[in-house]
């Protein structure tokens, strides 16, 4: 009786401590697994802080102001010096956006004049660099980011600058608290382009589109 009690006994524990093995090793292959997951994100995304020096906001203006301000905008944007000249152009066929952005030292690289060129910004040009450009939303003559919400995943936008035409997918939108800064979500290893305005129908959050490079011609 005890020699059988004692062969049971080791099938017994012959098969527990299998069974613990198989449980440490699926443990150790999905934790490897899960690291290296986690480091691949690591190596791939970064959280890109900028500051935006200027409020966005939506700004409504009586049908009847509208021709006045874009007349001042015009003249604003047309002196001889070079730093006020449009050094590129933002185009996003969807939502009918096509305008010129400044040098971001000049004195019109503001979202009261034109599109935005944020501090931190990398042409296209830079290799995994991100451009970041910001405007109003609403129905004034600086309003240009007035539609951006209309935009699904994978609208395009283009970037001309310094003769070629950058083409960019739109890969994610999200939303941000207005405090002054915002953290910008991207992929560190391809080109991007980051939109930003005020989200449509709440006054305390800014949206942000991100677009990543497909091609340039």
């Amino acid at each position: 009786m005890l020699r059988n009690l004692s062969k049971n006994a080791k099938i017994t524990l012959s098969i527990l401590f299998s069974f613990i093995g198989l449980i440490l090793i699926t443990y150790t292959y999905f934790d490897t697994i899960k690291n290296n997951v986690y480091n691949d994100m690591n190596i791939r995304y970064i959280e890109q802080q900028v500051v935006i020096s200027e409020p966005l906001e939506e700004i409504i203006v009586p049908e009847e102001q509208t021709t006045t301000t874009t007349k001042v905008v015009e003249q604003t944007t047309t002196k001889k010096d070079a730093r006020d000249a449009y050094i590129g152009y933002l185009e996003v066929p969807d939502v009918k956006i096509k305008r010129g952005f400044v040098s971001p030292d000049s004195k019109y690289n503001s979202v009261g004049y034109n599109v935005m060129v944020i501090g931190g910004s990398k042409m296209p040009n830079v290799k995994n660099g991100n451009l970041i450009l910001a405007a109003h939303r609403g129905n004034s003559s600086v309003s240009y980011f007035d539609k951006l919400y209309k935009l699904k995943r994978r609208a395009k936008a283009t970037i001309t600058y310094e003769g070629k035409t950058y083409t960019y997918e739109l890969t994610n939108t999200y939303e941000e608290r207005k405090d002054g800064s915002l953290t910008i979500k991207r992929n560190a290893n391809v080109n991007t382009l980051t939109l930003i305005t005020c989200t449509r129908n709440n006054k305390k959050t800014q949206t942000i589109f991100i677009f990543e490079l497909v091609s340039v011609k």
